[in-house]
């Protein structure tokens, strides 16, 4: 699989994305067929774009409730900068060792994980699994890092800073990007170095 690295202050992002395999081929259909495919897919984007204009509600725009696809990629470094430093200071107080690295999934049922072994993985699973509100955020963060990903592999940095209406912006993510993905589970390394999050590991 290609790997495509994404350099942020703090943390780095491999974006993978699966080889298209003979399944996911395309094959005419019939005039009847063809029409509900389309009808399903009208709908599903439909309500696609409505989740991605859900999260942009989320960034903070101008007066004139424009957004710049910049602003996504700082909000993303924003509340995952705030979620990593509120989640360490809870596990700490909690008497986990945040010093010791360990991986996290989030699964979009809503649950977050240790992954492999850890000294306090029973106290981390239990932290996540009564607090629904982080689990939640994280799956924002992921979501985010997405959209985040998305624009910056397509845009240039001038291209970056153009403003949209949010239902512009969301039309423009449902149609060039794997929406689906933003329905996926992912990952993070935690207590690598000085900072809480080293790395995101996301599958696209």
């Amino acid at each position: 699989m290609s790997t495509q690295p994404i350099e942020q202050t703090v943390q780095g992002y491999t974006y993978k994305k699966p080889k298209r395999v003979q399944d996911d081929a395309e094959f005419p259909l019939g005039p009847e067929q063809s029409k509900k495919r389309q009808e399903t897919s009208v709908e599903t984007g439909g309500d696609v774009r409505n989740f991605i204009r859900g999260l942009l509600s989320q960034v903070e725009s101008g007066e004139d409730g424009r957004l710049s696809f910049k602003d996504v990629v700082e909000h993303h470094a924003s509340i995952q900068s705030g979620w990593n430093s509120a989640v360490k200071d809870d596990l700490g107080q909690l008497g986990v060792d945040t010093s010791s690295p360990f991986r996290l999934m989030y699964d979009p049922a809503g649950s977050v994980t240790v992954v492999g072994e850890h000294a306090d993985r029973e106290m981390i699973d239990r932290y996540f699994s009564t607090n629904p509100d982080r689990v939640k955020e994280m799956g924002d963060i992921l979501q985010f890092g997405r959209l985040a990903s998305a624009a910056e592999s397509r845009f240039s940095m001038q291209d970056m800073d153009q403003t949209l209406q949010t239902e512009a912006m969301a039309w423009w993510y449902s149609s060039n990007m794997d929406t689906t993905t933003l329905f996926a589970g992912g990952g993070t390394v935690f207590g690598s170095g000085n900072t809480p999050y080293k790395g995101l590991d996301i599958h696209v």
